[in-house]
């Protein structure tokens, strides 16, 4: 067995062992979604919330299988958003101002590593809305069809 993992290496790691575990199952959903929750409940005041919360819908779509996320992506996302939740880490989050610097520092470096995977999410994410969005404009004409009645004069 390989002892000497480069940083990289143990993110890939993380992320294969997300694949194991983690994909199309009910309770996956159900945590992320409490995750979600918390963390739209705690107002947090960081400035990246949108993508901390971009994050957990990346892996709500992986889960559900509707959306693939390299083990290495995976990997970084699972990390990041596991050293967000830790109250205690490099520097603890109740310590006033400072507190939240090495949860910013620590998302930005995985926001840079998995930069791609991120454009292509809302590429695919834009795609499904918009496809969701024709197909309920399709039922609803189904529903209500514009009848075509020629007049006599």
């Amino acid at each position: 067995m390989k002892k000497d993992f480069t940083n990289n290496d143990l993110i890939a790691f993380i992320g294969r062992l997300a694949n194991k575990w983690g994909t199309g199952h009910e309770s996956v959903n159900k945590i992320l979604d409490k995750i979600h929750q918390f963390l739209e409940e705690k107002d947090y005041d960081f400035g990246f919330m949108d993508k901390i919360l971009e994050f957990i819908e990346m892996l709500k779509a992986y889960s559900r299988r509707e959306f693939h996320i390299d083990d290495n992506s995976l990997g970084w996302i699972i990390a990041t958003l596991a050293y967000l939740m830790l109250p205690t880490d490099l520097i603890p989050d109740f310590i006033p101002i400072i507190g939240f610097t090495d949860d910013a520092a620590a998302f930005i470096i995985a926001y840079q590593n998995i930069s791609k995977e991120i454009h292509r999410f809302r590429a695919w994410k834009a795609a499904a809305e918009e496809k969701e969005r024709k197909e309920a404009g399709k039922s609803k004409n189904e529903q209500n069809p514009v009848m075509n009645v020629k007049t006599e004069n």
